[in-house]
């Protein structure tokens, strides 16, 4: 029983390397062909495969003209004072679905690979970036190319771990692999994300935490994911950080969004927390002392109406200041007061 197991897992490995390396990666059949020691036909059937299991998805939208794009930036830029706006094509069948169709999914995956492409053009060698936890970042992650080398980019992550098991949505993995992938260096945040209030103070002041959270004060970039309060599925509540009493007493004080699934801020963009638990990392206020020095805090957000109004309090209140949506989550944002 043990050998077709490994089989199977081997060849779904398999698939998903080819498909991200043929996709993604922009390498030519022939070429991962020869690689794998397998002719061309083999790799076809492989990304056919892929394709019916719904490794590869396809998404169809209709076309955004540089005028319409161009208009919706500007309008946005000037409505909420952003520094830039980043617009894809967007579905507006996609925002109403709560569930993860393949169509909700690749339009996810085409706001995250808008966002790989403005890291790539605005990356130095002299920046710190940020990385959350999620599978956002995951997917932004995923699709960074790195055209060209930044040695000296530090990319640090912006909470602690969720778990003690391996996760490719962990901030911590992240930030190595953006750091690896552009030849710089990154730094682990030896912390859990969310803590008992009573010990905050004490890991906070650990010297391998400080020696992480300082970086904070110079960091020039941070991807903000961001999130409407679900007491029932949020993730602190499926990794056993918070409870689900936890998640609806925040609510019930004002919670309308949540950052990384540790911060949550109200309709004014305050902070609303309890007093029992602690989360780790850049929190709210490192977030707005950010924008107050023009660093660049890039909200990836689009694919769902949940998230619109979280997004609108993070916007008006100057929580970010970089914009990577679709178009159909623009349009609601400058249409709905």
């Amino acid at each position: 029983m043990q050998g077709p197991r490994n089989r199977n897992q081997r060849s779904v490995s398999d698939l998903v390397d080819v498909s991200v390396r043929h996709f993604e990666l922009g390498e030519p059949i022939e070429e991962l062909a020869a690689d794998r020691g397998v002719d061309q036909s083999t790799i076809r059937r492989w990304l056919s495969r892929a394709r019916s299991e719904g490794i590869i998805r396809t998404l169809v939208v209709p076309p955004l003209t540089d005028d319409d794009s161009t208009t919706l930036r500007h309008e946005l830029r000037y409505r909420f004072e952003l520094e830039d706006v980043v617009i894809v094509p967007g579905r507006a069948d996609v925002l109403d679905t709560i569930e993860e169709t393949a169509t909700k999914e690749a339009l996810v995956l085409a706001i995250a690979q808008a966002a790989a492409w403005y890291l790539e053009d605005h990356l130095t060698n002299r920046d710190t970036l940020l990385m959350p936890w999620g599978r956002m970042a995951n997917y932004i992650t995923r699709q960074i190319k790195a055209p060209h080398p930044l040695p000296d980019l530090t990319v640090v992550p912006m909470e602690g771990v969720m778990g003690v098991e391996y996760d490719p949505f962990e901030a911590n993995i992240l930030a190595s692999s953006i750091a690896s992938k552009f030849g710089g260096r990154s730094l682990l945040l030896p912390a859990p994300a969310v803590v008992d209030s009573r010990i905050s103070e004490t890991i906070e002041a650990l010297p391998l935490v400080r020696r992480v959270t300082e970086q904070y004060q110079r960091a020039t970039m941070a991807i903000v994911p961001l999130a409407s309060p679900d007491p029932e599925n949020s993730t602190v509540v499926r990794a056993n950080l918070m409870t689900v009493d936890a998640v609806k007493d925040l609510v019930n004080r004002g919670a309308v969004g949540e950052i990384a699934s540790h911060w949550w801020f109200d309709r004014l963009g305050g902070v609303v927390e309890r007093s029992d638990v602690h989360a780790i990392g850049l929190g709210l206020g490192g977030l707005y002392q950010m924008v107050e020095r023009r660093a660049k805090t890039i909200a990836v957000v689009g694919a769902s109406r949940e998230r619109i109004l979280p997004l609108k309090v993070a916007l008006n209140s100057g929580l970010v200041n970089v914009l990577i949506t679709d178009h159909i989550t623009a349009e609601l944002l400058l249409s709905e007061e």
